[in-house]
């Protein structure tokens, strides 16, 4: 009997054993933390650069170029593969199509693994369905959104469909339809297309058998006229959409009929105070993993919005406006711990680091940044 004692004792050591290494080895992980960031170089030597976030202090350092992309505006990291896809936002103009890649990650290196025509010019935003099968973008000069289908190993096929947007604001940039962003909801029915030029948020139906796309019943739900619609994001539980606008810098919170894909406005705030005389301009949409902050940036006044989310009515209420670091913060995305908030400052060529506090979420500015050439988009691999 003593002997059996014994053995267990033993099994339950070497046990513990393993799962402190583990432990450990998870603690690594999340103490360095490699990102990339996308920028707007169009010239040889610029395009997709790396680095690395020590998890303990916020130190950030660079690791240089990875991918020579041209525009590579927006990056957006698989959360279940070694994959990051980007844009190639040429063709604002019409006069050509843009370009989505893909490449497999390898610590901070980055090798091609496909490439494709975004079915429009000026791709600029993109986001991924739930099984990784689709990859959905948002072509700005095109005017239409597009689904495009994923391979397991990260290889892009041709554009497997088009969701075309129409319409025009009053503002000088919205002679056209401008799509900015593309939102898959949850569950994966629908897509929604918030549209710069037409002051219109496009809601699509997704077929993810045939990966096509097609006009929801209600095809939209408009915005008063300039906001010019950028990004969308649901909130945890999926029963409000919090949408940023960029010309008139304003945060749009929405209640989600999932059944029919619709739209109900409950709120709306400004990012500037009453009476200000700054041109507006916002950028940057990110919500925490909790869910219960929100966090938009203002490139006219250079700062960075914290909003608190109520989880009993969706609506947002001002935390703090903290200065973003940098000049036109484009971008910006929350480490995989929750800990830190990564700002790309496009018009300072400056990358800048913020402690998050999980309670608040208010944002402490920790003095730390590193030289990009015009960054646009912060992407964390799935750790």
């Amino acid at each position: 009997m003593r002997r059996r004692f014994l053995a267990f004792g033993a099994m339950a050591a070497l046990a513990g054993v393993a799962l402190a290494a583990r432990a450990r080895a998870r603690s690594r992980l999340t103490e360095q933390l490699v990102l990339f960031i996308g920028t707007q170089g169009d010239q040889p030597g610029q395009g997709i650069f790396a680095a690395r976030l020590d998890g303990r202090t916020g130190q950030l350092s660079p690791l240089g170029l990875q991918a020579e992309v041209a525009r590579p505006t927006w990056l957006l990291a698989d959360p279940r593969r070694a994959l990051l896809f980007a844009v190639s936002e040429l063709g604002n103009a019409g006069d050509r199509e843009g370009e989505v890649l893909s490449f497999a990650i390898d610590g901070c290196r980055l090798q091609s693994v496909g490439r494709t025509s975004s079915g429009g010019g000026g791709a600029t935003h993109l986001d991924l369905a739930r099984d990784g099968g689709s990859l959905f973008v948002a072509n700005f000069g095109g005017g239409q959104a597009a689904a495009i289908p994923v391979a397991p190993d990260g290889t892009l096929g041709a554009v497997q469909s088009h969701a075309v947007s129409f319409g025009m604001g009053p503002h000088r940039r919205q002679t056209a339809p401008h799509p900015h962003g593309v939102t898959l909801a949850p569950g994966g029915r629908f897509l929604l297309v918030p549209d710069m030029g037409a002051d219109r948020v496009f809601v699509h139906r997704y077929d993810a058998a045939t990966k096509t796309l097609s006009p929801a019943t209600v095809p939209f739900a408009q915005l008063p006229a300039g906001s010019g619609p950028r990004l969308a994001l649901f909130g945890r539980g999926g029963r409000y959409l919090y949408m940023l606008t960029e010309l008139s810098a304003e945060l749009f919170v929405f209640r989600w009929d999932a059944g029919n894909g619709t739209l109900q406005q409950i709120q709306s705030l400004a990012l500037d105070p009453p009476g200000s005389v700054e041109a507006t301009s916002a950028a940057a949409l990110v919500m925490a993993a909790s869910g219960r902050f929100l966090y938009a940036s203002n490139r006219a006044t250079g700062a960075i919005q914290v909003y608190a989310v109520s989880r009993r009515t969706g609506l947002l209420d001002h935390v703090q406006t903290v200065a973003a670091g940098g000049a036109k913060p484009w971008a910006a995305a929350i480490s995989p711990d929750g800990r830190w908030l990564i700002v790309a400052n496009q018009g300072s060529d400056t990358v800048t680091v913020f402690e998050v506090d999980a309670g608040d979420g208010t944002l402490t500015p920790m003095d730390i940044s590193i030289i990009v050439p015009t960054p646009t988009s912060i992407a964390f691999p799935a750790p």
